[in-house]
C-alpha cells in the first residue's frame, strides 16, 4: 500500500524546498534548488520567475527518483516569500522580472506618499504602515517609471500565488498574503477601494481573496505530466512562508509565540483581535480567526554572519559551531560588551533605517569570545524589544518556539531563554514550513480536524528554562542596551 503524502513547496528568498511530508508530519524526503537574486543597484532586488518553477519541477523530480513510486500525492500545499510579484499580461506571461521584497526602489514612493498624508491614510483604513517593502508602492513605481509594462499589465500576483496559478490556471490568493500587499483591510479581511483608488491602481489587477484552507483547484493534466503526478490532484491556497512554517512550529492558539533566529529576527505571537500600533506588524493569519502579531529585527544571524565575513573570511564550514563554543567561554553579559545589532538599521520597533551597529564598552579584557557572544546576546535584546511590546498589548506571552538556523546553537538558545525571561521549544522538525503546508492541506481536505488534531502533527525534541538570576542581570543590561539607542541615534543618524 502506498504511502499517503503531501507535496509541500516552499518558494523561498534564494531557493525553493519541495518535500513529501506524511500525514503523521514526518518528512520523507526533500529537494533544494538555489536561484539568484538579480541586482542592477544598491536599492533593486529581482528574479526571474522562471527560475521558481524550474526548481520546482527539477526538485520534485529529484523526490520522485529517491524516494520511489510508493507514494500517494493527496495534495500540493504551498508557501511563498511575501510582497515578490510578478506582472502579467493579457496572455498571462512575465513582463518583467519579479520584484523581491528586498528591493527598496519604491523609497521615493513612500516619501511622497508621506508628504501628502497617504501612507498615514493607508495605516488608518488598513491598520498596515506600508514601507518599500509591501507590493502596492513597488507597483506604483513600476507605474510612474516603466509605463511600457504598466500599460501591459493585466493582473499582478505574488510568488506562491503565481505558482498556483501555472498548476492549477487559477489566479486567487489569501489572507496572509493579501496583508502584505498594501491595500488589504486586515480587520475585515478584503481589499480597499479607497486605497487603491487613493494611489491610481486598479483593484482589478489583484486576485480574490479566498482562506488559506480552501483548495483552489486540481493540478492540470500537461502540468501533472510535466511534474510526474497523477491527474487531478488538489491545490491548496496556502499562505506566506513566515506565517506558514510559525504553524509549523505549532502557533495556533492565541497567545502561542515563535521566534525565528535565521538571517533576520522575527518573534510572531497569535493574537485573536487586530493591533494598531506603529511599533510592531500585524497581518491576517492563515488561521481563519486569527492574527500574526509580528516584530521583525533586520539583521540576526546575519549579524554573525557578518562577523565571519569580516574577521573568519577564510574559516571552514564548521565556524559557527566553533563560535557556540567561544561564546560558551564567557559569562552572561559579555563581561560588559554590548552589541546593537543594527548592521542594515532596525525595523520594528523601531523602524530606523538610519540606525548602526554599535559594540559599546569595549575593554582591554575582551576577546574575540566576548565579541561573539555579545553578539548572540545583542539580537536577543533586539527580539525582547519587540516583544515587550507584544506584552503591552497582549497581556504576558508564554512559552517561545525557536526555529531558525541560530536555534541550532546551544549557547545562543540559552541566551535567548534567559533575555526573555520564557521557556523555549525547539520543533522536532525544523522545516517548519513543510509541517505547516501539511496542517494546511490537512485542514482543506478533512484529514486535520482543526488546532487541537494539527497541534498533535508538531513535536519538540528540548526544552529550555530560563535561570532566574541570569535573568534578572539580562534584564539590567537590556536596559542599558535600549538606553544606547536612544542615546546614540541622532549621532547615527548623522553617519552616512
Amino acid at each position: 500500500m502506498r504511502k499517503r503524502v503531501v507535496l509541500s513547496i516552499d518558494i523561498g528568498t534564494t531557493g525553493v524546498k519541495v518535500s513529501f511530508v506524511d500525514l503523521n508530519g514526518y518528512v520523507e524526503c526533500s529537494a533544494y534548488r538555489e536561484y539568484p537574486i538579480l541586482s542592477e543597484s544598491s536599492t533593486t532586488a529581482e528574479e526571474e520567475p522562471s527560475a521558481w518553477w524550474n526548481g520546482i519541477v527539477g526538485g520534485v523530480k529529484e523526490i520522485r527518483e529517491r524516494c520511489g513510486s510508493n507514494y500517494s500525492v493527496e495534495a500540493i500545499s504551498l508557501c511563498g516569500q511575501m510582497h515578490t510579484h510578478v506582472y502579467l499580461d493579457k496572455d498571462d506571461k512575465p513582463l518583467r522580472r519579479a520584484i523581491t521584497w528586498l528591493d527598496q526602489r519604491s523609497a521615493s514612493v513612500i516619501s511622497e506618499w508621506e508628504e501628502k498624508g497617504i501612507r498615514e491614510s493607508i495605516f488608518d483604513i488598513t491598520w498596515v504602515l506600508p514601507t518599500p517593502t509591501y507590493t502596492l508602492p513597488q507597483v506604483c513605481w513600476v507605474k510612474e517609471n516603466e509605463p511600457e509594462v504598466f500599460e501591459k499589465t493585466k493582473s499582478i500576483l505574488v510568488a506562491k500565488d503565481y505558482i498556483k496559478f501555472l498548476l492549477t490556471g487559477e489566479k486567487l490568493t489569501d489572507p496572509s498574503d493579501a496583508s502584505g500587499i498594501g491595500a488589504f483591510d486586515i480587520r475585515l479581511s478584503k481589499w480597499n477601494e479607497d486605497v487603491f483608488s487613493m494611489v491610481g491602481v486598479s483593484k482589478g489587477l489583484f486576485p480574490e481573496v479566498a482562506p488559506s484552507t480552501s483548495v483552489i483547484g486540481k493540478v492540470k493534466p500537461s502540468v501533472a505530466e510535466e511534474l510526474g503526478l497523477p491527474d487531478g490532484v488538489p491545490v491548496v491556497n496556502g499562505g506566506a512562508d513566515h506565517s506558514v512554517a510559525e504553524i509549523g512550529a505549532g502557533m495556533l492558539h492565541r497567545g502561542d509565540v515563535v521566534s525565528v533566529l535565521g538571517t533576520a529576527g522575527v518573534v510572531a505571537a497569535c493574537s485573536s483581535e487586530a493591533i494598531k500600533d506603529r511599533r510592531v506588524v500585524c497581518w491576517r493569519y492563515p488561521i481563519e480567526g486569527y492574527w500574526d502579531i509580528l516584530g521583525i529585527t533586520q539583521t540576526a544571524a546575519s549579524s554573525l554572519a557578518w562577523f565571519r565575513n569580516a574577521f573568519d573570511p577564510d574559516a571552514p564550514s564548521d565556524i559557527f559551531e566553533r563560535y557556540t563554543e567561544l561564546a560558551g567561554k564567557v559569562e552572561e553579559g559579555s563581561g560588559g560588551l554590548i552589541f546593537l545589532p543594527y548592521l542594515m538599521g532596525e525595523r520594528t520597533p523601531h523602524w530606523d533605517s538610519d540606525a548602526k551597529g554599535v559594540f559599546f564598552g569595549v575593554k582591554m579584557i575582551h576577546e574575540k569570545p566576548h565579541f561573539v557572544r555579545a553578539i548572540m546576546e545583542g539580537v536577543a535584546y533586539s527580539i525582547k524589544d519587540c516583544v515587550d511590546v507584544m506584552e503591552q498589548k497582549l497581556g504576558n506571552l508564554g512559552d517561545i518556539r525557536l526555529i531558525g538556523g541560530g536555534s541550532k546553537s546551544s549557547v545562543w538558545r540559552e541566551v535567548f531563554a534567559n533575555v526573555l525571561g520564557k521557556r523555549l521549544l525547539v520543533p522536532e522538525v525544523q522545516d517548519a514550513s513543510a509541517i505547516g503546508n501539511l496542517i494546511l492541506a490537512g485542514m482543506s481536505m478533512g484529514f486535520v480536524k482543526g488546532v487541537e488534531d494539527a497541534a498533535s502533527l508538531v513535536r519538540y525534541q528540548m526544552e529550555v528554562f530560563p535561570e532566574e538570576d541570569k535573568t534578572r542581570l539580562y534584564r539590567k543590561l537590556f536596559g542599558l542596551y535600549r538606553q544606547i539607542y536612544e542615546t546614540t541615534k541622532d549621532i547615527m543618524h548623522e553617519i552616512p
